[in-house]
Order: structure tokens, then C-alpha cells, then sequence
């Protein structure tokens, strides 16, 4: 039997910290960047705001910015999104380590300019690094994860699929998946609502060659095939690809 020695266990419980540290680094770059576009929300700068955007986002922010009222509508959109405070709940890092996207629960203000009351926000933030330093891209609100929207009958009948629709796809990001005796159940979220995602079973899955970690819980899939013939939150999928823009791992 193959046997470590304890100097090789220090060393590879080193490395084990040393890359979970890293990680931790990173992921407190983003969210300076995040809080750093928040205080400067709440301030008032937008030149400062938009200095933390990537260059496609901000290009599309200053087309948009024509006079005063639309200034003050960004800031009030800023400040919208400015949290109390928030968790993070997931970082995906691109395979050259130059984008990222970080899912996080938002606990967000009342807010009357816009008649909001106190209320928690799930919130998808994409990052790039542009000359050495991180700059924000896309702020995405995906609901309240208190008031998510699910099936409430997860029974699954082949003669449920409306085959006479010929090109219906559904795409969010993977919550779940779950391989049944007869069928593959996975649960796709998508905005303020859940799908079931019925595939074949497992073993035809293997058989076809799917790459499992591509439909692991936080990837961004759009899956393909017929939808339920009575449950927008059911559908019965054929085929799935990635969503344009997803980060690979």
C-alpha cells in the first residue's frame, strides 16, 4: 500500500490553504470593486462609477447618458443597487484567469425614490481585468430568493411533452441535478422561477458521452427539446449547450 510521508502531507496541506487563500484574494478583489462602485453610487460620482466599469460597459452607459435627467437616473439605478450588506454566494473564474462572474444575496434598503420596500436580491456580477485590474461588466438582479417560483409536481410522463412545438429552449443556471431511476432531474434556475429540467437516465447519458461537470450546480446552461403540455415550470429536454458568455468553470 502506497504510503504518504508526514513531510508530504505538511506539503500538500500547504498547497491546499495556499490555493484556497489565493482564491479568497481574488474573490475580495470583486467585491472591493463591487463596494468601491457602491460608495461612489451614494456619492454622487459618476465618472468615478464608470472608472470601475469595464471598457464595452461603460462605452454603453455614456451612449445612454445624454443630459442630466439620464445622469441622475444612473445614480438612482446605483444607488438602488447598493447594498447594507451581502453574501456571496458563488465565484467562477474564466480558464486564463482574466473574467469572472460572483453570484451574491443583496440585503438592499427601502428605498422611496423608487418605491421599494426592504427586500433581499439575488445579484450576478460579471468581471474582466483590463490592464491589471479588475473592472466591473454586467449587474444582473435574478429576484428574491425568498419568493422563487417552483414546481409544484415533479412527476415525470414522457406523453406530458408538447412535441407539437418545434423550438422551445429554456435557459438559466443549474441548481441541482439529481439522476432518478427513470429519468435525469435537474433544476434550472431561471430569474425569479425554478424549471424542472427532465433529461434521459443516466446511463443513456453516459452512453451519449455528456460531460456531467458541464451540468453542475452554477453552470449556465440552455437547454433545448419540448416543453410541458401544462406546467411552464416542467420541461423535457433533447439537447443543451452553454449560455453565451458563461465562464468555464
Amino acid at each position: 500500500m502506497y504510503k504518504r510521508s508526514w513531510s508530504q502531507i505538511l506539503v500538500l496541506a500547504m498547497l491546499f490553504i495556499s490555493t484556497h487563500t489565493m482564491a479568497a484574494g481574488q474573490a475580495t478583489d470583486l467585491t472591493a470593486v463591487f463596494e468601491t462602485y457602491c460608495a461612489n453610487a451614494k456619492a454622487g460620482d459618476v465618472d468615478a462609477m464608470l472608472s470601475l466599469r469595464t471598457t464595452s460597459a461603460r462605452e454603453a452607459i455614456r451612449e445612454q447618458i445624454r443630459d442630466k435627467k439620464d445622469r441622475d437616473y444612473f445614480l438612482l439605478i446605483g444607488r438602488a443597487q447598493a447594498p447594507e450588506s451581502y453574501e456571496v454566494q458563488h465565484v467562477a473564474w474564466s480558464g486564463d484567469g482574466n473574467r469572472a462572474e460572483l453570484y451574491a444575496v443583496l440585503q438592499l434598503p427601502a428605498m422611496k425614490q423608487i418605491d421599494r420596500p426592504r427586500t433581499r436580491m439575488e445579484m450576478r456580477m460579471t468581471f474582466a481585468r483590463e490592464n491589471n485590474a479588475w473592472k466591473l461588466g454586467d449587474l444582473l438582479p435574478l429576484g428574491n430568493p425568498d419568493e422563487i417560483k417552483r414546481p409544484t409536481d415533479l412527476s415525470y410522463r414522457e406523453s406530458d411533452a408538447k412535441r407539437d412545438v418545434t423550438a422551445a429552449e429554456v435557459a438559466g443556471r443549474v441548481v441541482s441535478i439529481d439522476f432518478r431511476s427513470d429519468h435525469t432531474l435537474i433544476m434550472l434556475r431561471v430569474m425569479n422561477e425554478e424549471v424542472a429540467v427532465f433529461l434521459p437516465r443516466k446511463a443513456i447519458l453516459d452512453k451519449a458521452g455528456v460531460d456531467f461537470n458541464q451540468l453542475a450546480p452554477w453552470k449556465r446552461r440552455v437547454f433545448t427539446g419540448y416543453p410541458h403540455s401544462g406546467d411552464k415550470l416542467r420541461f423535457f429536454a433533447t439537447g443543451d449547450h452553454p449560455m453565451e458568455g458563461s465562464i468555464s468553470r
